[in-house]
């Protein structure tokens, strides 16, 4: 391969690095040059690194590779970027502990977040069948000076607000790992065109999931919570999925003796994988350990769990946006409409959850509010990330299957975030009535 090709491809991987690098550079207390040799260094360590991975798995992986690296950087930059703003809206008397990305942890975040494209390269160039080691060399050397230099430019703005250049680094970041993604997205537009059954899917998960905004709205703009009509709506919203996850969902997952036992280990599949999820989430970031609006007050063991708790809130609705969105392309729309005001209901009172920690983290109600609200996209980047990866799937047994283990992730839903709400608001029997009115709102909606 020419010199000045393996230069371009150098260029183009160090990009990011040197963006990274220019917030690092703006973070930084007391920059010294050892701090900017350090950062250049660990990331073009990693920047050269990637390549040679990547070059070992060799290209009969590319196409998985090809259809996961940007969402794993695209995780991984928003992660950091939105620890870095919360962390710098945190009040002055509650901060502690490192923030920059000399803090080891955070640095070897950012590096594996901006190198994940070399591993592709590096794969790339197995199947040209080039030498690794001069590719190798050069994208680590370039990646280093730009990175080093980054980490300069970026303390030129040292001088303005500390805070707000923070939060315009950790931006900087989310908007980086979403421009990535959506350059990848934009790349293979094709499989958003094939039906306009896919854009409904969406829509019903995102206003499904921007649910979630109400319930922190509810938690800032009034003072007591209503527990007979949150058990009621509750109910409502259990009645809805048990009845779509059993009677719709299920049915349509198989039709022969054949499929039994598959569709059966796919349905308490996604049951207990979404257990497993409920269960490695702390319980303060659990939206399905529910609170009363009157907890809001005092607390300060929540004074540090804001990002943690957002980010188990986010992974905490994956789940639930992919099945809700497999409903949709599967079953009628009257069902799949039914299911996603179930999911709304049901995160009302998460939207409460979510808000508690953001709020004693920030120490702001209205931050609080809008950082919760935001949690709800959890839902319908999930459906995106699982349509996008299972893409190929989606059609004939395979979708039976996804059907099935959404159904299980339904039942998980309902019962995970309707048990411990009853525990906490007491009111038993308008929880049932809920029930049974969802019951047959759903059989109502599955007669249209």
């Amino acid at each position: 391969m020419p010199i000045i090709s393996i230069l371009l491809i150098a260029l183009g991987l160090a990009m990011d690095a040197f963006a990274v690098s220019i917030t690092s550079g703006i973070t930084i207390k007391n920059l010294k040059v050892r701090h900017a040799l350090l950062v250049g260094a660990v990331f073009g360590v990693f920047q050269a690194l990637m390549p040679v991975l990547g070059w070992a798995v060799g290209q009969w992986a590319y196409r998985f590779i090809s259809a996961i690296d940007y969402w794993l950087a695209f995780s991984l930059l928003l992660f950091v970027g939105g620890h870095m703003i919360i962390q710098a809206m945190q009040p002055e008397d509650e901060e502690s502990g490192p923030k920059n990305p000399l803090h080891l942890p955070t640095l070897l975040t950012l590096a594996v977040a901006t190198s994940i494209d070399a591993f592709a390269i590096g794969i790339s160039l197995s199947m040209l069948h080039v030498s690794i080691f001069q590719p190798v060399l050069i994208i680590g050397l370039v990646t280093f000076a730009l990175s080093f230099a980054g980490v300069y430019f970026g303390r030129l703005f040292g001088h303005l607000n500390e805070k707000k250049m923070e939060v315009a680094g950790g931006l900087v970041l989310i908007g980086l790992g979403t421009k990535m993604l959506v350059e990848h997205l934009v790349e293979n537009h094709e499989i958003f065109t094939d039906s306009q059954t896919v854009w409904f899917a969406f829509g019903l998960t995102l206003a499904a999931g921007l649910a979630t905004g109400i319930g922190s709205l509810l938690a800032f703009f009034t003072r007591q919570t209503g527990t007979r009509r949150f058990s009621f709506f509750l109910g409502v919203s259990t009645g809805l999925l048990l009845w779509t996850a059993f009677c719709q969902m299920l049915p349509r997952s198989g039709n022969g003796p054949d499929s039994t036992f598959p569709v059966m280990a796919a349905f308490f599949g996604g049951l207990l994988i979404t257990a497993l999820i409920d269960k490695l989430v702390p319980a303060f970031g659990n939206p399905h350990e529910p609170c009363r609006i009157e907890d809001f007050e005092g607390a300060p063991v929540f004074r540090r769990t804001g990002m943690p708790a957002a980010t188990g809130i986010a992974v905490h609705s994956f789940p639930e946006g992919l099945a809700i969105f497999i409903a949709a392309l599967h079953a009628p729309a009257p069902v799949a409409i039914g299911a996603a005001v179930a999911l709304a209901l049901h995160n009302i009172p998460e939207g409460i959850t979510a808000a508690r920690p953001m709020y004693h983290a920030t120490g702001s109600r209205a931050k609080a509010c809008g950082f919760s609200s935001l949690t709800g996209l959890a839902e319908p980047l999930g459906a995106l990330m699982g349509y996008t990866l299972l893409y190929r799937f989606m059609s004939g047994t395979a979708l039976d299957l996804l059907t099935a283990a959404s159904a299980g992730i339904m039942v998980f839903t309902a019962l995970g975030g309707l048990l411990p709400a009853v525990r906490t608001y007491g009111k038993y029997h308008h929880t049932v009535y809920g029930i049974v009115a969802g019951m047959l709102a759903a059989a109502g909606l599955a007669l249209l």
